[in-house]
């Protein structure tokens, strides 16, 4: 279904300001996603511009995933059950709340 960067940023809102390492930035070029390490006190990674909300969305599911296999040597691909199961949930609550922005057509 086609979001807009506005619908997924209030969807994902809670997610977004609970988190210590990510903030989603509206900017005059565009939407970014910063990257912070509070361990540093700097940024992670250098922002780049995301250009669909598309694009938003998968960086924001990924950011989930990257939460709960952060202190595990695992990723998505050999992540256990546990972690698999705790990535969904977390997932599909924000999923939940960005599907009930949408009018029934």
């Amino acid at each position: 279904m086609g979001w807009t960067f506005t619908e997924i940023v209030n969807a994902f809102q809670g997610y977004i300001k609970g988190s210590k390492y990510i903030d989603v930035c509206h900017t005059k070029f565009g939407y970014v996603i910063l990257h912070y390490d509070p361990a540093a006190g700097d940024f992670a990674y250098i922002p780049e511009v995301i250009e669909t909300p598309e694009e938003l969305l998968q960086c924001l599911k990924e950011e989930i995933v990257m939460d709960v296999l952060q202190d595990t040597e695992h990723d998505l691909e050999d992540a256990t059950e546990a972690e698999l199961t705790e990535i969904e949930a977390m997932t599909e609550k924000y999923m939940t709340i960005l599907e009930g922005m949408k009018p029934a057509v």
